[in-house]
């Protein structure tokens, strides 16, 4: 008889884990025991350990906390900066100097307004898009948002994160190896620059990187001031008016929908405001203040100044007093001298010994709204040279204003009476007459009509108008424009000297006819003879002191060369101050 066997499904499952279990024991005894889990690495090294070579900058005497936390390297040209922690929110003002190394050195190159971005472990220096804006409706803003974005400048590695919390980059790298991306040059050999300043305040920093560059191998001083730029909520930008020749900051309004309106300019000007808004004449909150570099000469500092304090007059008009202050950086006494010009809180007037004879007056200004925030004019040693010139050579040029070709011709047979020769002084008459004696062989013995040709303005190359649409700014031709007034100067000089002169011979006369008129009376009354000569005493006068000469500047009067200089410096400070060149309006 066959026997049948049942297994119930408990029985099963009781089996399969008891099976199950010997599995897992055999398991555990053989494998390798597993490690414990490990912390998370960190994105960045330590900051004591990024930094453990490099010392703290301070630059203030408090020690406050500047806008960005340098650290220098102990032994090598290395420099890093601790952004701060809410660096994302704030925007930033790169102003651009050369500030050796070039014959004009000191003359701003250009600015730059950026903000920080981060990326992962990199960090952005991103240009914003300030020349299509929109004004108008929440959805013109965002298309135009859209469509015009911001422009990436460079990007660097985050190093660490600093005590602050903030992005910890390196400085050096940016400032040297980019330096061709800011100026019109490089440094060709990075590792032999040296950082040459370095400086950290609360709203800026200072840096100056030096070495050698792209242009021949010239060592030169690239200088960086970076400053927050916030926004000045007392600040009005100001429409321009076509009327006044300012220059202008502008940008495309594309919330706006007719062509006349989608074009706006604003005016640079700077921010000043009355101390006392009750008072017609008030003197400012904060003055526009003009410092004298030390490299401009003791002798000409107080016609500089006076060029600057001109503009006071102009500013009286609309309620303000003392608008504009005159500073001086002196080396001998150390006044000043731990201001940087480059430095875009300072405007300065810098002398350049460059045997180039220019005046600039730049400014650099908020690309938001017109506000002019910092100016550095340049003058150089060539206008000396120049007004000499003019003052001796012009003159001459003046009293031939007229002559014919006939005339010229003739002169050329006769030089002595020439006016080039009779004005010049007697050393350089002879080298002047042969110069004449040449000219006269040329057609129409050289006159002016003989050289006539049909060259308009813009078609020189180098008077900045070639090529343009239209003609609205190009070279300053105010240097030409005064040879006249120096001339007709000089010219007041020699009659003045003329007059001074033929006064003299009249006095001489008077006083010959005074002593024959008392020998006469002398012979019709012997008898008062005593008498006569007690009155000729009391009528004799006092022979006059020789005239003392006149305090010469570079052998020009001082009267005369000082207010040249100060028209020149106020020509420039009208440049500063936002104007082109009509300033009068």
């Amino acid at each position: 008889m066959k026997r049948t066997r049942f297994f119930s499904f408990s029985s099963v499952a009781v089996l399969l884990a008891a099976a199950s279990l010997s599995v897992s024991t055999v398991q555990a005894q053989t494998a390798p025991p597993t490690a414990p889990t490990s912390a998370p690495r960190p994105p960045f090294p330590p900051h004591t350990q990024v930094l453990a070579e490099y010392d703290k900058v301070v630059s203030t005497s408090d020690g406050a906390r500047s806008l960005y936390t340098l650290y220098k390297h102990k032994t090598e040209e290395k420099l890093l900066a601790e952004l701060p922690a809410s660096f994302a929110s704030q925007k930033y003002f790169l102003a651009l100097t050369t500030a050796g190394g070039d014959s004009f050195a000191g003359l701003q190159e250009g600015d730059l307004y950026f903000y920080w971005r981060q990326f992962g472990k990199r960090l952005a220096m991103m240009q914003p898009n300030v020349e299509i804006r929109s004004t108008g409706d929440p959805e013109s803003r965002a298309s135009v948002q859209r469509l015009f974005t911001d422009r990436l400048v460079l990007d660097t590695q985050i190093l660490t994160k600093g005590p602050t919390g903030g992005p910890v980059i390196d400085l050096t790298s940016i400032l040297v190896n980019n330096s061709s991306t800011f100026f019109r040059t490089r440094f060709s050999s990075p590792y032999l620059t040296t950082i040459s300043k370095a400086k950290a305040f609360p709203q800026n920093l200072e840096i100056a990187i030096e070495g050698p560059t792209s242009r021949g191998g010239i060592v030169q001083t690239l200088h960086y001031s970076i400053s927050v730029l916030n926004p000045n909520p007392k600040f009005r930008p100001r429409e321009a008016d076509p009327r006044i020749g300012y220059f202008t900051t502008s940008y495309v309004d594309l919330g706006k929908y007719k062509d006349t309106e989608t074009r706006v300019r604003y005016i640079n000007r700077w921010h000043l405001e009355k101390r006392d808004p009750s008072l017609k004449l008030s003197p400012p909150v904060k003055p526009i203040t003009f410092i004298l570099e030390h490299t401009v000469p003791v002798r000409y500092r107080r016609w500089v100044a006076q060029g600057i304090e001109y503009w006071n007059k102009a500013y009286e008009k609309v309620g303000f007093l003392n608008a504009i202050e005159v500073d001086y950086q002196d080396a001998q006494t150390g006044r000043n001298m731990d201001l940087d010009p480059e430095d875009v809180r300072y405007n300065f007037i810098r002398w350049l010994n460059n045997d180039v004879g220019t005046a600039i007056g730049p400014s650099r200004v908020n690309p938001m709204t017109g506000e002019i925030l910092d100016a550095d004019i340049i003058l150089t040693d060539g206008w000396i040279r120049h007004y000499f010139h003019q003052f001796d050579d012009i003159l001459p040029a003046v009293a031939m204003e007229g002559f014919s070709a006939e005339t010229l011709a003739w002169l050329g047979e006769n030089p002595r009476w020439d006016p080039r020769v009779r004005l010049a002084t007697p050393a350089r008459r002879p080298e002047i007459a042969r110069e004449i004696q040449r000219q006269s062989m040329l057609p129409m013995a050289g006159h002016p009509i003989a050289k006539v040709d049909s060259q308009l303005l813009g078609d020189d190359e180098y008077d900045g108008l070639i090529g343009r649409t239209s003609q609205v700014n190009g070279l300053c031709l105010a240097a030409q424009g005064k040879s006249l007034d120096i001339a007709l100067a000089a010219i007041h000089f020699a009659l003045l000297d003329a007059e001074e002169a033929a006064k003299k011979d009249d006095d001489k006369d008077d006083d010959k006819d005074d002593e024959e008129k008392a020998n006469e009376e002398k012979k019709d009354d012997a008898d008062a003879k005593k008498d006569e000569e007690k009155k000729d005493e009391k009528k004799e006068e006092p022979k006059p002191e020789p005239k003392k000469d006149e305090q010469k500047l570079d052998q020009m009067p001082e009267s005369f060369i000082g207010p040249l200089l100060a028209e020149l410096v106020a020509h420039e400070v009208g440049h500063t101050l936002g104007l082109r060149h009509n300033f009068k309006a």
